[in-house]
C-alpha cells in the first residue's frame, strides 16, 4: 500500500518528464542477426562510455532514460570489424533514435580458414557483478555446480564443501534469484546433485545493492538455470556420463512454449552420482604429559551415492505488453547415502606402539525435499520507466536422516573386538517459509531515480533428533543425547536507493536497508529458550566515474549481516565415532561486516580491485578437547572479530583471433582474533588464489578449453590450510546445424585439489587430509529442438531470496 501511495503522489508531479531511447539491431554483411555483440553508447565529445550491453538473440539492443546530449553507438564482435553509427542528438524534439541495420563486416578472411562463432566469454564483468557463462565452457560439461564454482574467480571450497568468496565465508547462494534455504552439508549436496548442463549463468556479487537482503557477509552467488531463448516451442535434451573411481550420469529435459499472451516453461533433471571421500585425521591427546601422551590416527573411507531430482514449472500471462503475472512451482527430491568405515588407531606418543584401535562402520541415509510456490506480478506503469513488482512465496522443506553406527575396540594381543557399541539416529526437520515483497522504481527525471521496497519473511523450523543405543538386543532411547528444537524467525525489511547520473561520466548510488529481526530458539527437551530482538541498518554507497572510454574508477561501501545457519543453532550432537562429534550452539549471535572496495577498469576488460572488510562477532568453527575422556568436539563460535585485505586482478588476453585467455589472481591477508575465558587466539596469513582458462576456437566447429586453478597456504579461523591446485580441460564439437553439442571433459587430472590443514592451539593438535573424487572424465551431449529464437522465461528474484544457505536438518 505504501508503494502504491508513493507512486500515485509521484505520478501527478512528474508525468511530463521525457526520456530518450536509442534502439539498434546488429546484423552481419549477409543480413543475419548477430547475438552477443558488444553494443556501447558513447559521448561524441570525448568518446566516454555512457552505457553498454550485449545484443539479444535477434541482434537487438536498446538504451533507455538517456539524457539530452550528443552520442554515437559502437558495436563489435570477435571475428567482425567494429562498426559505428553516425553522431546524433537527444533533445526534447528528438527522444527516439533507431538504427535498424547496424552492419558488422566479417573479418574471417584474415583468419586463414578459422571460422569465429559469436559466443559469450566464460567470464565477463556486468553491472558490478562477475558473470560466469557456464554454457560457454567446455570444461563444465558433465560436472556439477559445486565443481564449476571451484573454478569461479575469487571462489574457494573448503574441507567441508563450504563456499568462500575472496577468502571469506558467509556467502549467500541463490537459485534463479531464490534462496535455497540450505546450509552446510545440505547446500553442498544440492549443488553436487545439480548438473552444470542445467545452468546458463552464475552471477557473483561482492557488493550487492540495498535491494538485496543484507544476509551474506561476502556477497551473493546467484545461479541461473537454463530457459528458452517471437512465438513457438523450443527445448533441449541433455545427458552425460562419466567416471572417476566410481561412475555417474545425469539426464534432463527443458521445454518452453510462448505465444503473444502467455509463456509456459518447465524442466526436469535426474542425476545419479557415485563417488568417494577419503580422509585422514590425526591428533594428539595429553601432549604436555610425556607418559600419558597418545597419538590418534583415524583413516576414513566413505563411498557415497547422490540421487537428485529437480523440477520447475512456470506460467506467465501477459496482461498487456507492460504487465505480466506469473506462477512458478519448483522443487527437488534428493536422496543421499554414505557407507563410511573408520579405524582409529591409538598409539603411545613416545614410541608409537599401538595401544588400541577403534573400528567403526556408519551407514547414513538422507532424504531431502523442497517445494516452492511463487506468485508474482511485474508492471511498467508509464513511459518514464516506472516499474512495480510483487512476489509472494510459500516454501515447504523436509529433511530425514537415518544413521546406524557400530564400533568396537581392539587391543594388541587379543584378536577379539571388545566393548561393541551400536547406536542409531533418526533426525526429522520440517521447515515452512512464508515471504512477500514489493519493489518500486520511480524515475524523478532523466538522470535521477528512486528504488524502494518492503519485505517480510516468516520462518519456522521444527527439528526432532532421536538417539537410541543397542543394549542386550534391544534399542534403548538415549535421552541425554536426543533433542527436540523449534526455531522461529521473523524479519521485516524496507529499503530505499537513490541513483543519480552526473555530467562528466559520474554515476552514484546511495542506498539504505533496515531490517528488524525477532527470533526464538526453544529446546523442548531441555525446556530452555533463547530469544533475540534487534533492528539493524545497512547503508550502501557506490560511485563510478569514467575518465574516458578506456579508464573507469569505482568505489563502494556496504554493511552486511550473516545470521547463524539454522542447523548450527540446534544444540544437538552428531557423532563421527565415540571419540569425535559435532554439536550446535544456540547462543550464536549474527555477525556484521563493513566492506569498502576500490575498482579500476582499463579498456572495459582489465580490472584491478582493492578491498577491506571487518567482521564483528565473526562465526567460525572451533575445536575443544577433553584430555581425560580423549574426546574432541567441534562447533561454531563467535570470534571477537575478523579483518581482511584483498587485491584482485582480472587480465583477459587475446593471444590470437582464435585463442583467448582469462586470468584472475586474488591476494588476501586475513586476520582473526578470538578472546574468551582463559584464551586469546590470534591467527593471520597472506594467501593467493588464481584461475586461468584458455579457449581455442578451431575450424570445423571444434573448440578446445584448458584450465587451471590453485592457491597458496591460507588461514581460516583456527584452521591453517596447505596449497592446492587442479588442471583440467575439454573438447567440444557441434553438429546438425549446431543443434547437437558434444563435449568430452577432464577435471583435476593431477589430483591436486585436496584439503590438507591443521588446527593447533591450547591442548588441541588436530590435522586433517581430505580427498574427494575430483579427477573425472565425462562425455556429454545436448540436443536443442524447436524455434531457437524464442524469448525465454523472465528472470525473477522472488520474495524468498534472503533466507538461503541457512536451513539444515
Amino acid at each position: 500500500m505504501l508503494i502504491l501511495l508513493s507512486y500515485c503522489g509521484y505520478r501527478e508531479c512528474h508525468a511530463q518528464n521525457v526520456n530518450g531511447k536509442i534502439s539498434v539491431k546488429v546484423i552481419d554483411d549477409k543480413g543475419h542477426s548477430l547475438p552477443f555483440a558488444s553494443v556501447v553508447l558513447r559521448h561524441t565529445k570525448d568518446s566516454s562510455l555512457v552505457k553498454g550491453e550485449l545484443s539479444a538473440a535477434d541482434g537487438s539492443a536498446s538504451f533507455e532514460n538517456i539524457t539530452s546530449g550528443h552520442y554515437f553507438v559502437q558495436s563489435s564482435l570477435v571475428g567482425y570489424q567494429t562498426a559505428y553509427t553516425p553522431a546524433f542528438s537527444i533533445d526534447p524534439t528528438h527522444t527516439a533514435v533507431q538504427f535498424p541495420n547496424m552492419t558488422l563486416s566479417s573479418s574471417s578472411k584474415d583468419l586463414k580458414g578459422v571460422t569465429i562463432s559469436a559466443q559469450k566469454p566464460f567470464i565477463e564483468r556486468k553491472e558490478g557483478a562477475t558473470v560466469l557463462n557456464v554454457e560457454s565452457s567446455v570444461a563444465a560439461a558433465g560436472s556439477n555446480v559445486l565443481d564449476v564454482l571451484r573454478r569461479a574467480p575469487g571462489v574457494q571450497v573448503d574441507k567441508d564443501d563450504n563456499i568462500l568468496l575472496k577468502g571469506n565465508g558467509g556467502v549467500t547462494v541463490m537459485l534463479d534469484g531464490k534462496l535455497t534455504y540450505l546450509s552446510g552439508e545440505q547446500l553442498a549436496n544440492l549443488l553436487k546433485s545439480l548438473p552444470a548442463e542445467t545452468v546458463s549463468q552464475i552471477e557473483i556479487m561482492t557488493s550487492p545493492s540495498a535491494k538485496y537482503d543484507a544476509a551474506g557477509n561476502s556477497g551473493i552467488i546467484n545461479i541461473k538455470t537454463k530457459k528458452g531463448v517471437a512465438t513457438g516451442v523450443n527445448g533441449s535434451l541433455n545427458g552425460s556420463g562419466g567416471f572417476g573411481r566410481y561412475g555417474f550420469y545425469n539426464a534432463g529435459l527443458n521445454l518452453n512454449w510462448r505465444t503473444e499472451k502467455f509463456n509456459v516453461f518447465g524442466s526436469y533433471n535426474h542425476s545419479d552420482r557415485h563417488f568417494f571421500n577419503e580422509r585422514l585425521a590425526t591428533r594428539v591427546v595429553n601432549g604436555d604429559n610425556k607418559e600419558a601422551a597418545q597419538f590418534f590416527s583415524a583413516p576414513q573411507f566413505g563411498k557415497r551415492n547422490h540421487i537428485g531430482n529437480q523440477y520447475k514449472l512456470g506460467f506467465d500471462y501477459f496482461i498487456s505488453p507492460k504487465h505480466t503475472v506469473g506462477v512458478l512451482l519448483n522443487g527437488y527430491n534428493n536422496f543421499f547415502r554414505s557407507n563410511v568405515s573408520n579405524t582409529t588407531n591409538i598409539y603411545r606418543l613416545g614410541n608409537r606402539t599401538l595401544d588400541s584401535s577403534l573400528n567403526s562402520v556408519t551407514t547414513n541415509d538422507h532424504n531431502f525435499n523442497s517445494n516452492t510456490i511463487n506468485v508474482n506480478y511485474k508492471g511498467q506503469l508509464d513511459t518514464l520507466g516506472t516499474e512495480i513488482s510483487v512476489d509472494a512465496d510459500y516454501v515447504s522443506l523436509g529433511y530425514h536422516r537415518r544413521l546406524y553406527m557400530n564400533d568396537s575396540m581392539y587391543y594388541p594381543g587379543n584378536p577379539a573386538y571388545k566393548n561393541p557399541h551400536t547406536i542409531r539416529n533418526f533426525t526429522t526437520t520440517k521447515m515452512t517459509i512464508k515471504s512477500i515483497k514489493g519493489d518500486l522504481v520511480l524515475p524523478f527525471n532523466k538522470t535521477t531515480k528512486l528504488e524502494t521496497g518492503v519485505k517480510g519473511s516468516f520462518v519456522t523450523t521444527d527439528n526432532v533428533l532421536q538417539y537410541d543405543s543397542l543394549y542386550e538386543g534391544k534399542y534403548i532411547p538415549a535421552l541425554s543425547q536426543s533433542n527436540h528444537f523449534i526455531y522461529t524467525e521473523n524479519v521485516l525489511a524496507a529499503y530505499g536507493i537513490i541513483k543519480k547520473s552526473f555530467s562528466g561520466g559520474t554515476d552514484a548510488q546511495l542506498g539504505l536497508r533496515v531490517e528488524g529481526t525477532t527470533s526464538k530458539g526453544y529446546s523442548v527437551t531441555y525446556n530452555s529458550v533463547e530469544k533475540r530482538n534487534y533492528v539493524s541498518f545497512f547503508p550502501n554507497l557506490t560511485v563510478d566515474h569514467s575518465f574516458s572510454k578506456d579508464h573507469k574508477l569505482g568505489i563502494s561501501f556496504a554493511r552486511r549481516i550473516s545470521r547463524p545457519e539454522y542447523e548450527d543453532l540446534n544444540p544437538f550432537i552428531f557423532y563421527s565415532d565415540r571419540y569425535t562429534y559435532g554439536r550446535g550452539n544456540p547462543y550464536l549471535k549474527p555477525e556484521f561486516t563493513n566492506i569498502v572496495e576500490l575498482t579500476y577498469t582499463f579498456k572495459q576488460q582489465y580490472i584491478v580491485s582493492v578491498s577491506y572488510d571487518r567482521t564483528k562477532d565473526f562465526i567460525s568453527e572451533f575445536l575443544e578437547q577433553n584430555d581425560s575422556t580423549k574426546v574432541t568436539w567441534s562447533y561454531d563460535k563467535n570470534y571477537d572479530h575478523k579483518q581482511g585485505w584483498h587485491l584482485t586482478l582480472t587480465v583477459p588476453v587475446t593471444a590470437t583471433k582464435w585463442w583467448n585467455i582469462n586470468n584472475t589472481l586474488n591476494l588476501n591477508y586475513n586476520y582473526f582474533r578470538l578472546q574468551d575465558v582463559g584464551m586469546d587466539i590470534v591467527n593471520s596469513a597472506i594467501g593467493a588464489h588464481f584461475e586461468t582458462t584458455s579457449t581455442f576456437t578451431l575450424p570445423g566447429n571444434w573448440k578446445v578449453e584448458l584450465n587451471a586453478y590453485g592457491g597458496t597456504p591460507f588461514q581460516w579461523g583456527v584452521w591453517k590450510g596447505k596449497a592446492y591446485y587442479a588442471i583440467g580441460g575439454g573438447v567440444q564439437k557441434t553438429l546438425l546445424d549446431k543443434r547437437l553439442n558434444m563435449k568430452l571433459n577432464f577435471t583435476d587430472v593431477t589430483n591436486g585439489d585436496q584439503f590438507r590443514g591443521s588446527a593447533v592451539y591450547g591442548n588441541v593438535d588436530f590435522h586433517i587430509h581430505n580427498q574427494w573424487q575430483n579427477r573425472t572424465a565425462t562425455l556429454s551431449a545436448t540436443y536443442s529442438f524447436g524455434n531457437s529464437k524464442i524469448k525465454g522465461a523472465r528472470d525473477r528474484q522472488t520474495a524468498t531470496s534472503a533466507e538461503a544457505k541457512r536451513s539444515g536438518g
